[in-house]
């Protein structure tokens, strides 16, 4: 396989809503519900004010471990979570476009966790897992691949898409009789509708309120249990615990896609704790805002994991680039940026229905700090490069 290495005001809109043509080759929709109407936001012209803000850390406490993983908090982001039970609503997974023309992306600040995987082309899309928070807008929705069905698995989402190839479809309709998960393809389901301030394929959009509503009607709101990547209970802590042993300073990072338009880099801000993502548009780095509500993207860590990536020749885009499929069980190398510093370590996941687990190259346990990950995936053989 070759792979190239290479926001607003808010701005009401009259939401053109009807019966969902098919957006491209390989995102075809077969059938649709119109949904009731709902007004979206457009971008404007004007330049965003982005804040990325720390979340206060309560006052340490000397009778526990700095490096206690917390058993009282959202599962996908490690927030505080008094109510425990909502710790079982079912988290959706939506899957965002992540091409120039459709960005800036809407709600993408609101997901708990996003993972972000290389496409046809050398591009990359987004797979954006929402359970904490419930946007009222989430765009553009693009269709699914074959890795999102382990992703799925992971955590008992519900995928949200516009569509898949029928080679694709033929195994995720598989998983859903099978009761891997609850797929809400636009293919078939409802609560998906088109903007009008950009053009198609680009243009489409929902709600979680809508989704949820058919989660409802099908019995399918909540889990058994959402398995979560460990998370630390105080956060306040020095920034080699948790796993940081040996890791080395780090602030600046790049994440090896192509140049002109998918590239992308991270600053780490030492005030917030958080690194601020930038993604190339004409090879020029843009810093990701949320359309939603004007916030910059600021993730509390960077993971990246490394894993086998191959062609799948049944899947070819309207352009004549071939689709593909990725190793996401088994083990393979890691490397976690947290707290100004680079770790290198190892991922491993024994199965789908097991989340990712991280340790360092001395066999510690990597924790997380509270707030939004970024998750790479990325051919074994790509260096990610970084600098303090």
């Amino acid at each position: 396989m070759v792979l190239n290495a290479r926001s607003h005001g808010l701005l009401a809109v009259i939401v053109a809503i009807g019966v969902i043509a098919a957006a491209c080759a390989t995102e075809t929709v077969r059938f649709q519900v119109s949904p009731t109407p709902t007004p979206t936001a457009a971008p404007t012209t004007a330049a965003p004010t982005v804040t990325a803000t720390a979340t206060p850390a309560p006052t340490p406490s000397a009778t526990v471990d700095p490096a206690a993983v917390c058993d009282k908090c959202w599962p996908l982001n490690g927030k505080p979570l008094d109510d425990m039970s909502l710790a079982n609503k079912r988290p959706l997974l939506i899957k965002i476009d992540n091409a120039p023309a459709a960005r800036p992306h809407y709600a993408i600040t609101q997901a708990d966790m996003v993972l972000e995987e290389i496409v046809e082309g050398g591009i990359t899309r987004l797979a954006a897992f929402f359970q904490s928070q419930d946007p009222q807008v989430v765009g553009g929705v693009r269709s699914a691949r074959l890795a999102d069905r382990s992703l799925a698995s992971m955590v008992n989402a519900a995928p949200v898409y516009s569509g898949t190839s029928s080679y694709a479809w033929g195994f995720i309709s598989q998983d859903a009789a099978d009761g891997k998960y609850v797929e809400l393809s636009a293919d078939h389901s409802g609560g998906y509708y088109r903007i009008a301030f950009r053009p198609g394929p680009y243009n489409m959009f929902t709600s979680a309120q809508a989704q949820r509503n058919t989660l409802s009607a099908l019995g399918k709101t909540t889990v058994a249990s959402v398995p979560s990547l460990g998370f630390f209970a105080n956060p306040d802590h020095a920034p080699t615990v948790g796993g940081m042993t040996g890791a080395v300073p780090a602030t600046t990072i790049t994440i090896p896609y192509r140049e002109d338009r998918a590239r992308v880099t991270y600053e780490y801000d030492k005030a917030s704790g958080t690194y601020a993502r930038y993604q190339n548009n004409n090879g020029v780095p843009v810093r990701d805002v949320d359309a939603v509500n004007n916030t910059a993207v600021a993730a509390a860590q960077v993971v990246i994991i490394q894993t086998d990536i191959w062609d799948v020749p049944q899947i070819v885009d309207a352009s004549g680039s071939v689709s593909n499929d990725q190793r996401l069980t088994g083990t393979g190398t890691a490397t976690v940026f947290r707290d100004g510093l680079r770790q290198e370590g190892t991922w491993s996941r024994p199965d789908d229905k097991a989340p990712f687990s991280f340790t360092s190259s001395t066999g510690e346990k990597i924790v997380f700090n509270p707030g939004q990950t970024w998750i790479h995936v990325l051919p074994t053989d790509w260096t990610v490069s970084s600098h303090s």
